[in-house]
């Protein structure tokens, strides 16, 4: 079965790419895998090379509890434009990529830029704000050769990654130099992701600090917690919890069609899932909120029709469908048009679409914004975007940048990244008009299932 990122992800879970190559410290990668699941929502995948199976198999690995991918199955699934193809689905999948251990031999391919197999071409498809670290392991001679000297200048200050190691042990050849100990590696993960065991965890749950009031009540029910007690200010949030991110490598972000690397704070995020929990034991989901509460809609319609089929999307009717509680008022979603188009469009308006605040944004300085364009209707529809990209779009979405300099790298395909341009028109247009680009810079994102287009827009002084 493929690996499809979106698929494969799972929310607010620490997504770690373990990627080995041909030295012998890879037969410490099953150690560092069972550890980091000993943590609590911490994912692993492994990638190794070629040279990285002389030391390790798909079943060492799978027994640690992870899979194992190889150079074999990085096209395996792809047989038409909009397939995944594993290399891309992997990098959208990660939110930290470890090379663990990193030979001389792959240390030369990554300053070189080469990508001639599945770990080279992850790293080079990487996104630049995705955390990775890279652990050397090579004997002395290859350590203190000019090259790798050369080699680590560049990873490190051009490319951006982090560096950990080596450090004095004996080797399998006699030298010294080895990989940082795999129990290091494991710690600077969860120093950094501020991971909790999963012992901890279940004897810890999500209420423990509680951040929502509740009413004290003999006949306390779940609508006497106030969920917005629990929402920080953004003013403290841009006191307490620093930026992670500037506005170019959020812009690079959205370029890359992948938003799952935009983080919050390690800290921000632990109350943001305690909030959530609330959130859950009060409307049921997180859907039942935003849709019953915050936006006042009642059920949402299907997913949009696909091209084959031309015919309209249909909307749910029945309330029963989100399964609110009893005292949410559910307005059901009945068909209606945008002037006679069942489709978003640039002069699209309420009732059939709002804007909210992330009221929990992402670790981005204070004068960034995110907003959530929230639709009834499909911003991907078969009159709007070619058939010759539905799949893509579908698949990875729409971007676009207003207001700036900023040039999207594109597809590498002229006549695709005209189709793709005609595909957003309408939601280019409407986010120019809300957020002139005179006054402020944009980067936009579709999620056309979702029905929402995040903006994160930054006003100018």
């Amino acid at each position: 079965m493929a690996f499809v990122a979106s698929k494969e992800r799972k929310e607010n879970h620490l997504h770690v790419l373990l990627i080995a190559t041909g030295s012998v410290a890879t037969i410490k990668a099953p150690l560092i895998i069972q550890k980091l699941l000993t943590y609590d929502r911490v994912e692993v995948e492994v990638v190794a090379t070629g040279a990285a199976l002389n030391f390790i198999n798909t079943d060492q690995i799978e027994a640690a509890g992870s899979r194992i991918w190889t150079d074999s199955v990085d096209w395996s699934a792809w047989k038409k434009v909009g397939d995944p193809i594993l290399h891309i689905e992997l990098r959208r999948w990660a939110d930290v990529v470890l090379v663990a251990p990193c030979s001389a031999n792959t240390l030369a391919k990554i300053a070189s830029g080469l990508c001639d197999n599945l770990a080279t071409c992850i790293l080079r498809a990487l996104a630049p704000s995705t955390p990775t670290f890279i652990f050397p392991a090579m004997n002395t001679h290859m350590y203190e050769h000019p090259l790798t000297a050369r080699h680590l200048d560049i990873v490190k200050d051009v490319i951006g990654y982090n560096i950990i190691g080596p450090i004095g042990k004996a080797l399998a050849c006699g030298d010294i130099g080895a990989m940082t100990e795999w129990s290091d590696i494991v710690q600077l993960v969860v120093t950094r992701w501020s991971l909790t065991p999963k012992e901890s965890a279940s004897k810890s749950p999500a209420m423990v600090a509680p951040l929502i009031s509740v009413e004290s009540s003999t006949t306390q029910t779940q609508t006497h917690i106030d969920l917005s007690a629990g929402v920080p200010p953004l003013e403290e949030i841009a006191r307490d919890y620093p930026p992670m991110f500037t506005w170019d490598q959020v812009k690079d972000q959205v370029d890359s069609g992948d938003l799952a690397a935009l983080k919050r704070h390690p800290a921000l995020q632990q109350r943001y899932d305690k909030w959530i929990h609330q959130v859950k034991i009060v409307h049921g989901s997180v859907v039942n909120y935003l849709v019953n509460i915050r936006l006042g809609w009642g059920p949402t319609a299907s997913r949009p029709a696909s091209p084959g089929s031309r015919t309209e999307p249909t909307y749910a009717d029945d309330a029963s469908s989100l399964e609110p509680p009893e005292s949410a008022s559910v307005r059901p979603l009945t068909p209606s048009t945008n002037n006679g188009r069942m489709w978003f469009t640039a002069d699209i308006a309420e009732p059939l679409v709002k804007i909210l605040p992330n009221d929990w944004p992402y670790s981005v300085p204070p004068e960034i914004r995110h907003y959530v364009v929230w639709s009834r209707l499909p911003i991907t529809h078969p009159r709007i975007v070619p058939a010759q990209i539905w799949d893509r779009i579908v698949q990875d979405g729409l971007w676009g940048f207003s207001g700036s300099t900023y040039k999207p790298k594109g597809s590498g395909d002229k006549s695709i990244d005209q189709l793709i341009r005609q595909a957003g028109a309408e939601v280019r247009t409407y986010v120019e008009n809300k957020w002139p680009a005179e006054e402020y810079e944009v980067a936009w994102f579709v999620n056309p299932p979702v029905r929402i287009i995040p903006s994160l827009t930054y006003e100018r002084k």
